[in-house]
This record gives structure tokens, C-alpha cells and sequence, in this order.
């Protein structure tokens, strides 16, 4: 967990220096951190703070393209940062209750 929670906080210091309103380090890292237990394998269901989080970036995403994008290519550098597991990344959308914003894999096309 220890080796999670540097990756996350070095992604965050690089990725909060984008131009962008919304900002990797300081708007979505916090809403998905709750989620790395699922998404890497450890926990068998994703917490509570995971789906309030996910839900608030959908909502967040579904109002402006620009936001999206930007979520978009934040998810992008933490899922190449990690080692998550796509299929448990896929179950989020259903077991959070939220409509999935992007495509759930490696390499996501953040350009649409």
C-alpha cells in the first residue's frame, strides 16, 4: 500500500502543473485514491469514498468536454502508473452506480 500511495502522490506532483481548471493532483487524485484497493486487486469491493468520488468526476465530466478530456488524461498517466487490474476497473461503472465517462483501458482515447 505504502508503494501505491508514493506513485499516487509523485503523479500528483507532476500532474497538478497542467493548464487545465480542472487538476490532477488536487481534483481527481483524491476522488480515486479510495479506489486503488480495487482496482490493483486487494479489496473485493470497491469503499464507499470510491463511488462518491467516481460519481462526483461523471457528474463533473458529463458537464463540460474540456473537463472530461482533462480527467481523461489524468486516469491515462494513473493507470499506466500502477498496476491495474481492467477487469475489476471495468466493474466500477455498475457497482458505483455511474455512467462510465471514457473507455476503461490501457491506453484510452482522451481526444473524444
Amino acid at each position: 500500500m505504502t508503494k501505491i500511495l508514493l506513485i499516487l502522490f509523485s503523479l500528483a506532483l507532476i500532474l497538478s502543473q497542467t493548464n487545465g481548471v480542472i487538476q490532477c493532483g488536487t481534483d481527481v487524485l483524491p476522488k480515486v485514491k479510495p479506489c486503488g484497493g480495487f482496482v490493483l486487486g486487494q479489496d473485493p469491493t470497491p469503499s464507499n469514498d470510491c463511488c462518491v468520488g467516481l460519481q462526483d468526476l461523471a457528474k463533473i465530466a458529463a458537464a463540460s468536454q474540456s473537463d472530461r478530456k482533462d480527467i481523461c488524461i489524468c486516469f491515462k498517466a494513473l493507470m499506466k502508473a500502477g498496476q491495474v487490474n481492467f477487469k475489476k476497473a471495468k466493474q466500477l461503472p455498475g457497482l458505483c452506480k455511474f455512467t462510465s465517462f471514457m473507455p476503461i483501458t490501457p491506453n484510452p482515447d482522451c481526444s473524444k
